[in-house]
């Protein structure tokens, strides 16, 4: 909801927010009523106890204030400028899944608080394109021309490098791994056939990225009950990555381990190596660098388009695309995602949006793609293949 909305729907748009924020600055009290919740905590529990809980995240009374402050500060902006995500509690549900947050949609006006006290701003990284996107959304009162764009050539000769895009499975049945086609059974099986050929062919790590925690867990039980996951673990060790952040290094271990072990010659000589499925957006697709032998093969089953039930993407993209409820700005190409999120309520969002807001969506897909795949060349003297399983990537766009 916008700002404006969420203040006369708790009634309180009577409240002079700026003074309260004011008063909240120049008294301090968040930390003084922290520091007296603090002592209250210890007289009643202990010092061990204070400690203890912190490191669970309890006890810490000035997290909750300070997050109470940074939301009333948020009711400052323009009320076009951000939304209010109210997220309530649902039965048979946890605590933590009901909260209130604050999105900020104009990145431009908090950015502009660097670029105007600056006389040069320089933004360096390996993520930032497209570039057009990052300047639309940052400088967007800057001409292309005031904008010096400088890359280098990548380290990695493209001998080094096979990406591949496979469309169609060992018996010519074509890869759609869309919303609406993933779940089917035959589609399934297509994919562990075309495993058991790749575990076959290429030595030491492969790693595979799911769209999602609930996909993955499909496909290892269709696997399971079909044997192939029997088939596969005569040619590769199989792990799988887990939910929990405590048990990803233990994982992690195991399977350099397996490979290690194979690479050395040591156990059942006909297994040679091992097979790691993740998830896209998961602990391992992001800082775990999977080099060398760890990762000779990268394969990314579908496109891994962010879900259309995100309340804040969707926010987000209506801000960007120029949403309009009575018809669609931008121009009548039909959006990629289609099938992706036919059946979600946020689709009619997408098809509403401008060009724009459906191109962020779509580079939203690709950069997870390229998050994911990059985490297999990391130097010079490195190589692997990337294999992309979903007809999809052979089209233009």
């Amino acid at each position: 909801m916008t700002i404006n909305k969420f203040l006369f729907s708790l009634d309180i748009d009577n409240i002079n927010i700026v003074k309260l924020c004011q008063y909240l600055k120049e008294s301090n009290i968040v930390h003084k009523v922290s520091g007296y919740a603090n002592k209250l905590f210890i007289t009643e529990n202990g010092v061990c106890n204070l400690n203890h809980g912190q490191q669970h995240g309890e006890g810490s009374s000035i997290t909750s204030f300070q997050a109470l402050t940074d939301l009333l500060r948020s009711l400052l902006y323009c009320n076009d400028d951000g939304r209010i995500i109210v997220a309530r509690h649902k039965p048979g549900g946890q605590p933590e899944d009901a909260y209130i947050k604050f999105v900020m949609l104009c990145a431009e006006k908090t950015f502009s608080e660097v670029t105007d006290d600056a006389h040069v701003v320089i933004m360096a990284g390996g993520t930032l394109q497209p570039i057009e996107e990052t300047r639309l959304r940052l400088f967007p009162g800057l001409l292309p021309s005031d904008i010096k764009f400088f890359s280098c050539n990548h380290i990695v000769p493209p001998e080094s490098i096979l990406p591949i895009a496979v469309t169609c499975g060992p018996s010519g049945k074509k890869f759609d791994f869309s919303h609406s086609s993933r779940s089917s059974l035959n589609m399934i099986e297509e994919l562990g056939r075309f495993l058991c050929n790749i575990v076959t062919i290429v030595p030491e790590g492969i790693v595979m990225f799911f769209s999602s925690y609930e996909y993955e867990k499909q496909v290892y039980d269709a696997w399971m009950a079909s044997g192939t996951i029997s088939k596969i673990s005569k040619k590769k060790h199989v792990f799988r990555e887990p939910r929990s952040s405590v048990d990803v290094e233990v994982i992690l271990n195991k399977y350099k381990e397996a490979i290690q072990s194979c690479s050395k010659g040591s156990g059942d000589t006909s297994v040679n190596g091992a097979l790691l499925l993740a998830v896209v957006g998961g602990k391992i697709s992001e800082g775990i660098n999977f080099s060398d032998g760890m990762g000779r093969c990268v394969l990314m089953v579908g496109l891994p388009y962010p879900s259309p039930d995100d309340i804040e993407l969707m926010e987000t993209i209506k801000h960007i695309g120029n949403y309009s409820t009575s018809s669609v700005i931008g121009d009548d190409k039909p959006f990629n995602g289609n099938d992706e999120c036919k059946l979600e309520p946020g689709f009619d969002v997408l098809r509403k949006s401008g060009k724009s807001g459906r191109e962020y969506y779509e580079n939203l897909c690709m950069k997870a793609v390229n998050q994911s795949i990059g985490r297999a060349i990391r130097h010079v003297n490195d190589y692997a293949a990337m294999l992309l399983v979903d007809s999809r990537y052979a089209h233009t766009s």
